[in-house]
């Protein structure tokens, strides 16, 4: 192979060749590369809403269609708008956005390989090992991992070996125009990355210069002022993205996030799991250790390992990101203080290529001993992967085929050198295993019958027709009506009260809901303030808990609900049935392979949604609101404003809640819980099953007729009487702490949660209110390995079935490989409302945040409720310091209230996208109240005349107004695009400027 343009060719040629071999298999399941999950809630909506952007409209500014509202630029530049292969995706057909989707992941993967081997080349290292070095770098875990779940994840892989690329070209003495370039492209990609890249480019250039520093012929302060000014004039060139991007991030939810998810250590479960996910795929790897390296790689890193005098900095460098791995600190640090995602490993992506290169050119140099460390290594590989796994190989099949592979190649390299191959046949034949490898790690991540990742994934055209049918076509007549309306979704209206979709931001309804990495950290404020129960830093409000007023509140005029509900779900007060012609207007069914609900769809619109703008003539004391509880609070912002400083002219309104706390009594059902020996019997009986919807044995005659042992105690009663007693004694416990109100859930010793009951003392008082379960000082108690362990120990003794020795091993090996990161769900049922929170574990890496006061909306009824289902899980036991029933009570009162609120409205609202306009008629000094997520990037003009903003309730856009009436406009410009727009400007002149200066200077010498 020659240092030429063919070893593009042959890079090109045999990457078809994987992409077909690893990516084949989806021609056989009939899957896109769209991830149910993220892909589907986030980067295909998104890349939809793009490309209707990029086909007429801005790309910067306001849009009403992210949630409440958003900056475009701010909101997209973390997925889309810093990489510049979204932008191809204006070449394709509206129709065919989803081939457009496929087809850019592999271009971007194509490309990371393109990017490795320019860096390769300059590094001077031999055709053979730039071909094997780039495929392990093309085709790592991590890159099958990203090109299904997080597509544009793969721009560092493309940006790191360009950033390598530009260092050595200052290190060689030749321009620093390229590191500059490349640095811009790396700050502009997305602000999360370019953090990550800047680290590791930093640690690199280090370490490269401490390796090479004897044949560096420019050394000292001219060396710095390069590469420090390359990093200068990328910074300018990335102003006009990367500022206002930056100035978005320091202000968004994600602003406040606990370090490290509060790890000092991982759980022991990630690193058991480590050594065999350091060569295999498809095997469940949290914090995103996603390695998967080929054999080849774990190979070339024996022996660069072995020769460390040789590639000493190199192997520093190899240490680094090892120690790295095994802790959460290092891992919170390269994530910019926040959550221990092992994502930064990436990074360790071409130093592990590197290696490969080191290896194929060292091959001439291979002796016994080199050998002999490549076997001790593999051999001390299965040897911890065997021990971890509890000195068992319980692996996937399709490990051992990985394992194979890498005992194929060692014997290849072995034969080779003792029977003194040449290094072309060596070179070949170690492509061709690689290939293999590389395929068989691809099948064994997406194949259904190994890893089973392409299950995940949605079939054909789903997402395209997901899109289009969201709300069944329903949207049409919201989007008919006049005037700026919000809409939102019922609970569970797609059976999952997690509504995590952006479908809504394409369809035009003005959903509230949102899904993005990077939200308004006002709107976050607004709704950790009123303590709805859905908060969650990338999805602040959610359906808003499907509370009254908080929807009203935020002007959602319109739910789309399933056409079943009416009769049987609890929606907001003053949501009624859209009716046409006397008849509930019913929108059919679309229905969509795997997503669908399977139901029509019907339109509730509110009687008392607030506008847009309004005017509040009263403000609220911050010191009074600040003592409320979420639900006063959010009644208290019908009665007046709440500002950041006091408004001269304005009266003060002293709020008088109108809830009431309901006494109740908390019991236990001990239904399910084995407490006597009758019960036990009732167990056995019943195919060792009490939960009424698990059970697959209900008929008592059968066994009647078939009476053994296994249903009738015969004998070990002693110690079924002392577990029973043990039952017996934690609800009679249970009960005397529960005897006031609700402050402890506890498990049975199967580790099975007892259901409890609050019956309301007079279920009179929950009629025609809106009901509120308040839980406060929230604390969990894990399930640790040893609770396990007994549970299954004592299930085994209530079904009368022996524990073995091998199955006790068995389960403490799944105790410690499951551990509990502290994850549980509480649900609420009453008599027309089913309503749930969730407590995301530390593993989450996106949303983890303790929770230790919910305050958990049980819907409004006009009609009797009796009691209050309460049901956990995930966890041993919850305890709190208080349970509150809170009864909101909604009638007359509240409905004149809004009424005159609305009647306050801006006259002739007209509402575009960087624009709001309107008249408003104040008949005294005001607070001009909005529902307009508060940012720096609203101006305000009074009758011309520019007024300060201010924040009112909570986060949102708001102003002082004196009497009379006034013309308004509040007008919006990305925060920092000026500033971001000048530095670039600046750039390309400096870039210009430097570029010519090296033109002449080049010219000269020649």
């Amino acid at each position: 192979m020659k240092v030429s343009k063919k070893n593009y060719w042959l890079y090109t040629l045999i990457f078809i060749g994987l992409v077909v071999g690893v990516y084949g298999i989806f021609i056989l399941t009939g899957k896109s590369f769209i991830w149910e999950g993220d892909g589907l809630a986030q980067h295909y909506p998104v890349l939809e809403k793009f490309y209707t952007w990029l086909h007429g409209g801005s790309l910067s500014g306001w849009s009403w269609n992210l949630g409440p509202g958003a900056d475009k630029l701010t909101t997209f530049s973390y997925y889309v708008l810093g990489d510049p292969f979204s932008y191809l995706i204006w070449f394709f057909p509206k129709h065919h956005i989803e081939m457009g989707y496929n087809l850019l992941i592999l271009l971007r993967l194509y490309v990371s390989g393109l990017a490795f081997m320019l860096f390769a080349r300059q590094r001077h290292f031999k055709p053979g090992s730039q071909m094997l070095g780039t495929l392990t770098y093309t085709f790592t875990g991590y890159s099958l991992y990203v090109s299904i779940r997080h597509p544009f994840f793969l721009l560092p892989m493309i940006l790191f070996p360009l950033l390598a690329y530009g260092i050595d070209h200052i290190y060689a003495g030749k321009t620093w125009l390229p590191l500059a370039i490349f640095t811009g492209l790396a700050l502009v990609s997305n602000f999360y990355f370019a953090y990550i890249l800047a680290i590791g480019s930093l640690f690199y250039a280090v370490l490269r210069y401490l390796s090479i520093r004897e044949t560096i012929h420019q050394k000292g302060w001219p060396l710095i002022t390069k590469l420090v000014g390359a990093g200068l004039l990328g910074f300018l060139l990335a102003g006009v993205l990367f500022i206002p991007s930056l100035i978005g991030v320091l202000t968004s939810t994600r602003a406040t996030g606990n370090f490290a998810n509060g790890y000092f250590i991982y759980p022991i479960s990630y690193y058991l799991r480590l050594p065999n996910a350091l060569i295999t795929t498809g095997n469940p790897m949290r914090f995103w250790a996603n390695l998967g390296l080929a054999g080849l790689t774990f190979l070339s890193l024996m022996y660069v390992v072995r020769h460390a005098r040789r590639y000493l900095w190199f192997d520093i460098g190899l240490l680094i990101l090892g120690v790295g791995s095994l802790l959460p600190e290092v891992a919170a640090i390269m994530n910019g203080g926040t959550t221990p995602s092992q994502r930064w490993l990436l990074l360790g992506c071409l130093a592990f290529s590197l290696a490969v290169m080191h290896f194929i050119d060292a091959l001439p140099r291979l002796d016994r001993s080199d050998i002999s460390a490549m076997i001790a290594g593999t051999l001390v590989l299965l040897g911890l992967v065997w021990a971890a796994n509890g000195f068992i190989f319980s692996n996937q099949t399709h490990d051992l085929v990985v394992y194979g592979i890498l005992l194929l190649t060692l014997g290849a390299i072995a034969v080779g050198h003792f029977y003194q191959w040449s290094r072309h046949r060596v070179i070949w034949t170690l492509l061709g295993l690689l290939c293999v490898n590389i395929i068989a790690n691809g099948y064994g991540y997406f194949s259904p019958n190994a890893g089973g990742a392409s299950n995940q994934l949605l079939h054909r055209g789903v997402a395209t027709k997901f899109q289009k049918n969201f709300y069944d076509g329903a949207e049409d007549y919201v989007k008919a009506q006049p005037g700026f309306k919000r809409s939102s979704i019922s609970k569970y209206y797609y059976y999952s009260n997690d509504a995590k979709t952006n479908m809504g931001m394409n369809l035009g309804a003005h959903d509230i809901m949102s899904y993005f990495s990077i939200q308004d950290g006002s709107v976050g404020e607004f709704s950790e303030e009123l303590a709805n129960s859905q908060f969650k830093m990338n999805k602040p409000i959610n359906q808003a808990d499907s509370r009254t007023t908080m929807s009203n509140l935020l002007g959602v005029n319109y739910i789309f609900a399933r056409s079943n509900q009416l009769k049987t779900q609890a929606f907001p007060y003053g949501y009624v049935p859209v009716k046409k012609n006397g008849k509930v207007l019913t929108y059919k069914d679309r229905p969509v392979h795997d997503l669908g609900n399977n139901y029509n769809t019907v339109i509730l619109k509110s009687k008392y949604a607030l506008p847009l703008a309004y005017l509040q003539t009263k403000q609220l004391s911050a010191k009074q609101f600040a003592q409320l509880n979420g639900s006063d609070k959010e009644q208290a912002l019908t009665y007046g404003a709440l500002t950041d400083q006091k408004v001269k002219g304005v009266k003060t309104a002293t709020y008088r809640s109108h809830s009431r706390d309901l006494g109740y009594q908390t019991r236990a059902d001990r239904s399910t819980v084995l407490d006597n020996l009758k019960q036990v019997a009732t167990f056995r009986k019943q195919g060792n099953q009490m939960d009424p919807a698990k059970i697959t044995t209900t008929k008592s005659s059968l066994m009647q007729t078939n009476q053994d042992r296994a249903v009738h105690i015969t004998d070990d009663k002693a110690r079924l009487k002392r577990l029973t007693g043990q039952n017996r004694q934690a609800l009679a416990q249970n009960k005397q702490t529960n005897q006031q109100s609700l402050h402890k859930m506890i498990s049975d010793n199967q580790n099975m949660p007892v259901t409890y009951r609050l019956h309301l003392n007079d279920p009179k008082q929950a009629k025609g209110t809106e009901l509120y379960l308040e839980l406060d000082g929230i604390k969990a108690d894990r399930l640790s390995v040893r609770d396990k362990y007994q549970a299954a120990k004592n299930t085994k003794a209530f079904g009368n079935q022996a524990f073995s020795g091998i199955e006790r091993i068995n389960q403490l090996r799944s105790g410690l490989w499951n551990q509990s990161d502290g994850a549980y769900s509480v649900t609420a049922t009453t008599s027309n409302n089913v309503s749930s929170f969730n407590q995301l574990g530390q593993t989450n890496l996106s949303d983890y945040q303790p929770k230790h006061h919910v305050l958990l909306n049980l819907g409004y009824s006009n009609k009797t409720r009796r009691n209050i289902k309460l049901t956990f899980q995930g966890v041993k036991s919850l305890s709190f310091k208080s349970a509150k029933v809170i009864a909101v009570p909604f009638g007359s009162q509240y409905a004149k209230r809004m009424t005159h609120l609305q009647q306050q409205g801006l006259q002739g609202l007209n509402v575009q996208e960087n624009r709001v306009t309107g008249t408003a008629h104040a008949a005294q000094t005001s607070v001009l109240t909005t529902s307009i997520p508060y940012n720096s990037g609203w101006k305000l003009t009074v009758d011309g005349k520019q007024q300060p903003i201010t924040k009112v309730n909570v986060g949102f856009v708001g102003a002082r107004l004196t009497a009379g009436t006034h013309k308004i406009v509040l007008t919006y410009r990305t925060p920092g695009q000026r500033v971001g727009m000048l530095m670039t400007a600046l750039g390309v002149l400096g870039l210009l400027i430097a570029g010519s200066y090296y033109y002449w200077w080049y010219r000269r010498r020649r």
